[in-house]
């Protein structure tokens, strides 16, 4: 009887690791990450978004991870969104998704090659990326309320430029261009790096895009800022007006955030969660985004994920209004 007892509590303690071994997840958030992780980047090398990954990669360090980043630019990203949505769901491939790829592609692609809600397991939002209105010097508006009362007064008259139809930039200037009853004409770029070139030679008056681009022209006055499109004024430029300031309720929420592929098991998840908002909690790390025009957002997967969600219809509708295709 104790031989039998004996191996009944051995078989039983087997039968219990190898449960244990085959549950998904059980071990990996000890285990994790035990090589390297493949961070997916839906734009090119240099661009504030590729400049992001390489700054929160570097932090990351200090929590363990060795991060890879691999640039799949193009469609938007959707290029780089479905990769990741096909990847294995094992923690070891990762998406910098944007408002792009989680939001605007979906209403303006007619065929998505992956759902932005099924396919990925939110982590985190990363950082807010501050949207702005830029004007030559030559622009006679000086504030963004004297830049809405000349373009009223000057139908049609002035032109402005974006970094290509359909980003977040495009749509945050079509919405004011709405509510503020404004005739602009749209003049799409293939990126912010030639928009700003001509915007600083003249060749446009006015521009909306990322601040980066604008720094080293704002010292010397050769460009101004007028207006930002977020939904709260951004915290170093605190005297510039909200567009909802002159037209209530125009507003946009330009976001950069980490995903998994759907399925990655929770411990997983929860542990580069926990990793993320731990280096966004740095200020050192704040720091360093603020040249870039972006400050750090730590939220909950959870949070993030209600958030990506409760935004597509909003996304949706500013696509349809204004007639952006792709």
């Amino acid at each position: 009887m104790a031989w039998q007892e004996t191996n009944m509590k051995t078989i039983c303690a087997a039968i219990a690791a190898c449960i244990t071994l085959a549950s998904p997840g059980a071990h990996s958030a000890d285990a994790y990450p035990a090589r390297p992780v493949q961070l997916i980047v839906p734009f090119s090398p240099g661009g504030a978004v590729d400049v992001l990954a390489r700054q929160l990669a570097q932090r990351m360090q200090a929590q363990g991870y060795t991060i890879v980043i691999e640039n799949k630019p193009g469609a938007g990203g959707n290029i780089a969104a479905s990769q990741v949505a096909r990847a294995s769901p094992d923690g070891y491939t990762l998406l910098m998704g944007t408002t792009n790829t989680h939001g605007i592609n979906s209403a303006l692609y007619p065929t998505m090659p992956y759902d932005p809600i099924k396919d990925f397991a939110p982590v985190g939002m990363v950082a807010e990326n501050v949207v702005v209105l830029l004007a030559n010097q030559s622009f006679p508006g000086k504030t963004l309320q004297e830049a809405v009362d000349v373009l009223r007064k000057n139908p049609g008259k002035y032109t402005y430029a974006s970094p290509g139809v359909g980003t977040v930039h495009q749509l945050a200037m079509e919405q004011l261009k709405q509510a503020a009853n404004l005739d602009v004409v749209h003049a799409a770029y293939k990126g912010a790096g030639p928009a700003m070139s001509d915007l600083v030679a003249g060749h446009v008056p006015l521009m909306i895009g990322g601040i980066a681009p604008a720094l080293p022209f704002l010292s010397d006055g050769r460009v101004r800022i007028l207006g930002v499109a977020n939904t709260e004024r951004y915290p170093t430029l605190p005297d510039v007006p909200l567009f909802s300031e002159v037209a209530p309720g125009v507003s946009v929420r330009s976001w950069i955030g980490l995903f998994a592929p759907a399925g990655t098991a929770a411990p997983v998840v929860e542990r580069l969660s926990a990793d993320l908002r731990a280096v966004l909690q740095d200020p050192g790390f704040a720091a360093t985004l603020q040249p870039l025009g972006m400050a750090p957002r730590p939220i909950t997967p959870q949070a993030f994920g209600d958030m990506v969600r409760d935004d597509m219809p909003k996304w949706s509708a500013a696509v349809k209004a204004s007639g952006a295709t792709q």
